[in-house]
């Protein structure tokens, strides 16, 4: 009995521990308002795979 529910313990587990780590911000971005939002360097340009959005007023990951 033990071990038919550790199998599925890890099933459980596993399944939960993957959809967390789909979900998150790429490294340096933050979740804001349902977006992954990082401030803009006064001297520069986002950061790659992010646009300037002028309403949020920093960088958002595309």
């Amino acid at each position: 009995m033990l071990l038919k529910c550790t199998w599925l313990l890890l099933l459980v587990l596993s399944l939960m521990a993957g959809a967390f780590a789909s979900s998150g911000c790429p490294v340096g971005f933050k979740s804001e308002n349902s977006r992954c939002t990082v401030d803009r360097p006064v001297h520069g340009s986002c950061p790659s795979g992010s646009t300037y959005t002028l309403s949020v007023g920093k960088c958002v990951h595309d």
